[in-house]
């Protein structure tokens, strides 16, 4: 008798997320995984209860995927990374970006996850000192209902100019112009436009 496949958890993952990438969460399926794996249903089930438990789990690698392209340099700045890092994942996973932030809200807790992990980046940040907790919330709230707007657009093809010069050209004077009123609101809006300048110096 031959001996049983044996897949580790990680490849019955890593396939099943790039049939996400490919056809969107719910077309994932055993099967289907399984069929990617050149084996039967058996070993998929030796490793998970159900399809569930894989696509909770193809969900979270999807988080720390979107989070290896919001932590890389694209400029200087890196709240602004975070942004132009979002829109490039949304160009190169428009599937998996959909089924995450667009066409159902059951994986709201990957948004609010991915939202503290910026709050993280944006504390690095020497020109957002002047802001408490509670502004940068604001701030990282209204850059992401715009930025996820873009991205939008991004994925459905809407955009005359979809290259990352125009994107982080208009998150930056987006992000800027957002910045300034929460500084303004606070009064300090001389010491925010200070630091703004010596950052760009």
């Amino acid at each position: 008798m031959p001996p049983k496949t044996i897949f580790m958890k990680d490849q019955i993952i890593e396939s099943a997320f790039e049939i996400f990438k490919e056809e969107g969460i719910d077309s994932l399926s055993v099967r289907k995984i399984a069929l990617k794996l050149g084996s039967s249903t058996a070993p998929v089930y030796t490793c998970f209860a159900n399809i569930e438990e894989i696509k909770k789990l193809v969900m979270e690698k999807s988080l720390a995927e979107l989070l290896t392209y919001t932590e890389k340099e694209y400029t200087k700045d890196i709240f602004l990374n975070i942004g132009v890092g979002m829109l490039e994942f949304a160009r190169s996973n428009k599937k998996v970006y959909r089924d995450l932030f667009v066409n159902t809200n059951e994986y709201h807790y990957i948004l609010k996850a991915f939202n503290e992990k910026n709050l993280l980046q944006m504390r690095k940040v020497n020109q957002l000192d002047i802001f408490e907790e509670a502004d940068l919330r604001g701030i990282l709230e209204k850059m992401c209902i715009y930025t996820h707007g873009l991205a939008t657009f991004l994925c459905s093809g809407m955009l005359d100019d979809d290259s990352r010069e125009f994107l982080i050209n208009t998150l930056n004077e987006v992000g800027g112009s957002v910045m300034a009123m929460y500084a303004l609101r606070k009064g300090v809006f001389e010491q925010f436009m200070n630091s703004a300048f010596e950052g760009s110096c």
